[in-house]
């Protein structure tokens, strides 16, 4: 998705862009749907720096850690990138998010740091519900489904391999 810098420049409240999920890069999330919905303000800080500020909104897939069912997860992420124009050595950076503007191009391509946004927004052990009880260890049924009868004997030899191994003590 791109904007235009003079819009940037001019600044601008509350804009909606209806996003095709195919501009986004490719960073393994997965959609529900071929949008995303991305609500921005350009705000002026100093003649060279601008603020992005917003919301982008999503319905993203995940696959469940224990149930290896799929489901989805509607997100809604804060926005907020701070651009500044020509980058002088004298400029003193305080803010680490500072991306450069240059002006080799009359748009400013917002879709890369947007896949980025969501993709580090994915949990690390999604989960379809906090009570899913996953697949049974023995017949591999999901157990939110239907309860098995499989019944799992008391040291029934899992690690029995690594008892086997010697213990030194220092």
């Amino acid at each position: 998705m791109k904007i235009k810098l003079s819009d940037i420049k001019s600044g601008f409240q509350n804009r909606f862009f209806d996003i095709p999920t195919d501009s986004i890069p490719n960073r393994g999330t997965k959609f529900k749907s071929n949008n995303i919905n991305c609500t921005l303000s350009s705000n002026i800080l100093q003649k060279n720096k601008f603020k992005l500020k917003g919301k982008v909104k999503a319905e993203v897939i995940y696959e469940c850690v224990r149930c290896l069912k799929l489901f989805n997860s509607k997100i809604s992420l804060p926005v907020d990138i701070s651009l500044i124009d020509k980058l002088k050595n004298n400029d003193k950076i305080k803010d680490d998010d500072i991306v450069e503007i240059l002006n080799t191009e009359d748009d400013f391509d917002i879709s890369t740091l947007l896949g980025d946004i969501i993709e580090l927004d994915n949990p690390i052990k999604p989960l379809c519900n906090n009570e899913c009880l996953g697949l049974c260890t023995v017949c591999g049924i999901n157990m939110n489904d239907i309860s098995c009868n499989c019944k799992i004997e008391k040291g029934y030899g899992l690690w029995k391999e690594l008892k086997k191994l010697e213990t030194k003590e220092h």
